[in-house]
C-alpha cells in the first residue's frame, strides 16, 4: 500500500496536442531568476498544459524539472515527502531512499540536501496543490522554499490561491503571478485551437463572438472545437455554452461543484445570481453579515469569482459559469430561485440600482415587486436617463391597471410611446392622464408637465414666445432639487427657443439643463444638450465651432453608447450637415449611408429628421443625381406623414424647391412645385413676429427671393430679403444672412445696384467658418460676382484678412471649376478616375487612401460611385470595363490585373 505512483511525477500523458503560449512561457522562464511562481487560475484555465509545455521547454536546456502532481492523500508529511525525492531523481529513479517512517524534519533535511548535490538549476513543479493545503502541508512547504539551495526555483499551480509566505518574497522582488486573467485565450490563440478541428473557418465576428462569450477560458474553446468537429453549427455553439446539459455543465458539475462542501455549494449558487457581487448584496441574499470575507475565500478558491476592479469593491463569475449555476438552480429549485432573485431586486432598490432591481424583480415573476421598484424608481424619469429598454420590459409585464393606478408608471408608457415613434397613443394616454392629474400634488403636476412638453416637441406643435415666458415663469415655482424635472423643462425650454429662432435667447437654459443633467450622473441625456448647442452655432454661422462640438460628442457616444447606437445615428446626421456646409460631401455621405437606414427604424425627432434627409437629398444634388435627392426627400415625407410631422414635410418640400431653382430646372416644373407648397403664403409668414414654424417660414421667404430672383423679378427678391436680412441680423441667424447676402449681390447686379459689398460681406463671414457650400448651391447667382471679380477690393482691411480672402475664393473657384456637367451621370470624375487607377494596379482601400489623401471610408464611398456608373461590382470587372471603354490612360495599364474580390471586403 506504500508503493508510490510513479506517472505523478510526469505530466499527464492526456494532455496531447497543445497551442503554444510563448508569451506565458517566456514569463516562465523568469521563474529561474525568482524564487517563486504562483499560477493561480479555477479549473480549465490550462495550468497543466501550460507548466507541461514548460517543463519540456526547460529540460532542452539542462535544468532539473522535478514535477508532482498532487492528489488528497498527499496531505501525509511522509507520503508528500517521499513523493519529491521520487520527482528529482525521475519515474526510474530512487524515492524509496526516504524511509515511509522518517519524520517529516528529517525527510526535509533529505530532500534539501539532494537538491544541494545539484550545480544546475532545480524546479520543483507542485500541480493542484489544491488538493493539499492546510496547515501541515503549508508549514512544511513554506520550510522548503526557505532552506533549499538558492539554485532551486518553486512552481505551485492552483485553484485556490496558496498561503506560502509569498508576501516576503514579493517583497523581495522573488515572486511571479499568474492568474486566470493571463491565462486566457486570445483571439489567435482561440484560432489556432479550432483550426485544429479541422473544420470550416469561423467568420471574424463569429470567433471574436466566440471570444467575448467565453471570456478567453480555454476549457470551454475546447469544448467548442469538440462539438464543431460533432458537425453542429457555429451559430449554435453559445447555446452550447447554456444549460444544464451541456458539455460544460457537465465538466463544472464533475470537476467543480461536487467538490464543494454543501455550505460553499449553497453560498456559490445564491451569489451567482448577482452580475455585480459586493459584501452587502452578499449578505442582503444569504442573510448573513461576513459578506466580503465570504468572497474573499470564494475568490481564492478559484471559483471562476474575480475582483471587477483593482479597488477590489465588487466580484464578478465568470458569465458562463454563473449562467449554468442559475440555470441549475432554476430547474432544481424554481421557489428558491425565485426568492432569491426578490431578495436581490430589494436589495438593489435600497441601494438605488434600479436597473439590476427591477431585473432581478422580472426573474422572480413578482408584478407587483416590479411595479413598486419601477414607481419608486421615478417611473418615466427612467427613460430620459437612457434606461428605455428596461422600462418596457418592466412594463410589458404589468397589467393595465396596474400601469394606470401610479401616475408615474402610466407617463412611463406615454414615454415609450414616444421613443417608438406612436405620437396618437401617446398623445392619447397623456391626455387622460393631464385630466386625472388636475387634483395631484405640484410636485406630480410638474412631471405631468414636462412629459406633456417632451411630446409637444415631438408633436413639433408650434409654440409663441409668449408660451416660452411663460414656461420660463413656471420655472421658478418647480422644486429647486429635482434635477430631473428641471433638466428636461430647460431642454426643451432651450430646443423651443432655437427652433424660434431666438438663439442667443436658448443658450442659458441649455446651459442650465446641461447642469443638471451633470447633478444627476445622465450623460445620456446630456449628450442631446450638445446637438441643441451645435445646432444654435450653425445656425448663428459658427460651423467650425459647431463642428468642434459634434466631433468631441461624437467620441463620448462612441465610448459610452456605441458606434452604431441611437446616439451615434442621431450624431452623425448633425454632423452630415456641417460636413455638407464645408464642401465634406463624401464624408458626409458615408454618415448617412448607415445613420438613415437605422433612423429609419429608431426613433428621432423633427429636427434630426430633418437634418438628415434633407442633407442626404443635397449630397446627391451636389453629385448631380437629382432624382436621387428627391427620393431622400420622399422617404422624408413618407417618414412625416404617420407622425404628423407637417414641418418635416413642408422643410422637405422647400428643399425640393430650392433644388429645382439651383439646378434651373425647366421653369414650368419649379413653378408647379411653388404651387403645391403655397410658397406665397408660407413666404409671408416671415414677415409675422411669431411664425407657426419660423424654419419653415425663413426656408419658404428665401425659396420665393430665389424664384423671384431666376425669374426676373430682382425688385420682387430684395424685399423678400429686406425682410429676411432684418431678421437675421436681429436674431445672430449668421447661416440665413450668407444665403441672404449672396442671392442680395446679384439681385443688386440686375437692378443696376453696387454687390460688392453684399458679396463681400457673405465671403467675410463665411471665410474663417469654412462654410464654402452656400457658393456652390446658389452657383448660378455666385457665378457673375467670381467672374467680374467683385472680390471687395476697395475695403480697407489688412493685408492678412485680404490674403484669406484670395485663398477662399480661389477654394470657391476650384470646387465650381471640378463640379462635373449635370446630365453626365455616368462621366467618372477627377477624383474617381484616380482611384480607378489605384485600383487597376492592385491596391487595397487602405492603400488607395493612403496614396491620395483620403479616408478609406471616403475611398469606399467613391469606388461604389465608379462601379454604379460602369454597371459592374467586382474590382476585376470594374478594371475591365475601365479599360475597354477607355476610362484608364494606356500609360496607366497594370502589368497584372488585379484580384476578383468585390470592394475590397466591402468598399
Amino acid at each position: 500500500m506504500d508503493e508510490l505512483i510513479r506517472t505523478k511525477v510526469a505530466p499527464p500523458i492526456w494532455l496531447g496536442s497543445q497551442i503554444r503560449r510563448d508569451p506565458l512561457l517566456e514569463r516562465l522562464d523568469e521563474a529561474l531568476e525568482r524564487r517563486m511562481t504562483v499560477i493561480h487560475a479555477p479549473a480549465g484555465y490550462g495550468k497543466t498544459s501550460l507548466l507541461s509545455q514548460w517543463r519540456h521547454r526547460c529540460e532542452e536546456r539542462a535544468i532539473l524539472i522535478g514535477w508532482l502532481t498532487l492528489e488528497r492523500e498527499d496531505v501525509d508529511l511522509q507520503r508528500l515527502s517521499r513523493y519529491l525525492i521520487l520527482a528529482l531523481e525521475g519515474p526510474i529513479g530512487g524515492g524509496d531512499d526516504v524511509s515511509s517512517d522518517l519524520p517529516p524534519r528529517a525527510a526535509l533535511s533529505a530532500i534539501i540536501n539532494r537538491i544541494a548535490r545539484e550545480e544546475r538549476p532545480v524546479v520543483l513543479i507542485f500541480d493542484d496543490f489544491h488538493r493539499v493545503e492546510g496547515g501541515e502541508v503549508n508549514a512544511f512547504v513554506q520550510s522548503l522554499i526557505r532552506l533549499a539551495p538558492s539554485n532551486c526555483h518553486f512552481v505551485i499551480a492552483s485553484r485556490d490561491y496558496p498561503w506560502l509566505g509569498q508576501s516576503v518574497l514579493a517583497a523581495e522582488e522573488q515572486l511571479i503571478e499568474l492568474t486566470s486573467e493571463d491565462l486566457r485565450f486570445n483571439r489567435s490563440e482561440a484560432e489556432a485551437l479550432l483550426d485544429r478541428a479541422q473544420v470550416a473557418t469561423l467568420s471574424g465576428d463569429a470567433l471574436k463572438a466566440l471570444v467575448d462569450r467565453s471570456e478567453g477560458w480555454p476549457l470551454a474553446l475546447q469544448l467548442t472545437s469538440l462539438s464543431l468537429k460533432r458537425g453542429i453549427d457555429h451559430a449554435r455553439l453559445t447555446e452550447r455554452f447554456s444549460g444544464s446539459s451541456s458539455d460544460l455543465a457537465r465538466y463544472l458539475s464533475e470537476q467543480v461543484l461536487t467538490s464543494l462542501p454543501a455550505e460553499v455549494q449553497d453560498l456559490v449558487t445564491a451569489t451567482a445570481l448577482l452580475d455585480r457581487l459586493t459584501g452587502e448584496a452578499v449578505n442582503a441574499l444569504c442573510e448573513r453579515g461576513d459578506g466580503w470575507l465570504v468572497l474573499e475565500r470564494l475568490e481564492q478558491q478559484g471559483l471562476f469569482l474575480s475582483p471587477t476592479g483593482e479597488g477590489r469593491d465588487a466580484y464578478r463569475y465568470h458569465q458562463l459559469f454563473a449562467e449554468y449555476l442559475r440555470d441549475r438552480l432554476a430547474r432544481q429549485d424554481l421557489a428558491r430561485f425565485r426568492m432569491l432573485n426578490a431578495r436581490a431586486a430589494r436589495h438593489y432598490a435600497e441601494t438605488g440600482m434600479i436597473s439590476a432591481a427591477i431585473g432581478h424583480a422580472m426573474q422572480a415573476q413578482d408584478a407587483a415587486l416590479v411595479a413598486t421598484i419601477l414607481e419608486e424608481g421615478g417611473g418615466w424619469r427612467l427613460v430620459p436617463q437612457g434606461h428605455l429598454a428596461m422600462v418596457e420590459a418592466a412594463l410589458a409585464r404589468l397589467t393595465p391597471d396596474q400601469i394606470h393606478a401610479s401616475t408615474r408608471l402610466a407617463l412611463a408608457e406615454v414615454y415609450v410611446h414616444i421613443k417608438h415613434g406612436r405620437i396618437g397613443a401617446a398623445r392619447a394616454a397623456y391626455d387622460r392622464i393631464e385630466a386625472d392629474a388636475a387634483d395631484a400634488p405640484a410636485g406630480l403636476r410638474g412631471e405631468v408637465r414636462v412629459v406633456g412638453d417632451t411630446l409637444a416637441d415631438y408633436e413639433n406643435l408650434p409654440v409663441t414666445l409668449d408660451d416660452l415666458r411663460e414656461r420660463e415663469a413656471l420655472l421658478r415655482a418647480l422644486p429647486a432639487d429635482d434635477h430631473l424635472v428641471l433638466a428636461n423643462f430647460t431642454e426643451t425650454l432651450a430646443a423651443k427657443y432655437l427652433e424660434g429662432g431666438w438663439l442667443e435667447r436658448a443658450l442659458e437654459p441649455l446651459r442650465d439643463a446641461r447642469l443638471h443633467y451633470q447633478a444627476l450622473g445622465s450623460l445620456y441625456s446630456e449628450v442631446f444638450t450638445h446637438f441643441i448647442e451645435a445646432r444654435i452655432r450653425h445656425a448663428q454661422g459658427r460651423i467650425n465651432d459647431a463642428a468642434t462640438i459634434i466631433a468631441g460628442i461624437r467620441e463620448v457616444i462612441e465610448v459610452n453608447f456605441g458606434p452604431r447606437s441611437d446616439l451615434a445615428a442621431n450624431c452623425a446626421a448633425f454632423q452630415a450637415s456641417v460636413f455638407y456646409e464645408q464642401n465634406r460631401i463624401d464624408e458626409a455621405q458615408v454618415l448617412l449611408d448607415w445613420a438613415l437606414p437605422h433612423m429609419d427604424q429608431s426613433d428621432a425627432w423633427v429636427d434630426v429628421y430633418a437634418a438628415a434627409y434633407l442633407t442626404a437629398a443635397r449630397c446627391a444634388a451636389a453629385r448631380h443625381c437629382l432624382r436621387d435627392g428627391f427620393a431622400m426627400l420622399e422617404r422624408a415625407e413618407a417618414v412625416a406623414a404617420p407622425r404628423g410631422f407637417r414641418q418635416l414635410s413642408l422643410l422637405a418640400g422647400l428643399c425640393r424647391l430650392e433644388l429645382l431653382i439651383a439646378h434651373e430646372a425647366p421653369a414650368e416644373d419649379v413653378e408647379a412645385c411653388a404651387r403645391a407648397l403655397s410658397l406665397d403664403e408660407l413666404a409671408e409668414a416671415m414677415t409675422l413676429e411669431n411664425p407657426l414654424y419660423r424654419p419653415v417660414a425663413t426656408a419658404a421667404a428665401t425659396c420665393r427671393a430665389a424664384l423671384r430672383l431666376a425669374s426676373g423679378d430682382a425688385a420682387g427678391a430684395l424685399a423678400d430679403l429686406a425682410v429676411l436680412q432684418g431678421w437675421a441680423i436681429r436674431h445672430g441667424a449668421g447661416r440665413t444672412l450668407v444665403d441672404v447676402l449672396i442671392l442680395r449681390a446679384q439681385a443688386l447686379r440686375e437692378t443696376g445696384g453696387a454687390p460688392e459689398a453684399a458679396f463681400d460681406e457673405a465671403v467675410g463671414m463665411s471665410m474663417f467658418q469654412s462654410l464654402v457650400r452656400p457658393f456652390l448651391d446658389w452657383e448660378r447667382f455666385v457665378r457673375p460676382s467670381i467672374d467680374g471679380g467683385a472680390t471687395g477690393g476697395g475695403r480697407a482691411e489688412g493685408g492678412e484678412t485680404n490674403r484669406y480672402r484670395s485663398q477662399f475664393l480661389a477654394v470657391i473657384g476650384r470646387a465650381l471649376s471640378a463640379r462635373a456637367q449635370p446630365g453626365e451621370e455616368g462621366v467618372l470624375n477627377d477624383a474617381e478616375a484616380e482611384i480607378l487607377v489605384h485600383l487597376s494596379r492592385g491596391y487595397s482601400n487602405k492603400e488607395i487612401a493612403r496614396l491620395i489623401g483620403m479616408s478609406p471610408d471616403t475611398v469606399k464611398y467613391r469606388l461604389k460611385s465608379v462601379f454604379r456608373k460602369i454597371g459592374v461590382d467586382k474590382r476585376r470587372d470594374a478594371v475591365r470595363v475601365a479599360m475597354e471603354q477607355g476610362l484608364i490612360p494606356a500609360s496607366e495599364l497594370p502589368l497584372d490585373p488585379p484580384g476578383d474580390s468585390p470592394f475590397d471586403g466591402g468598399a
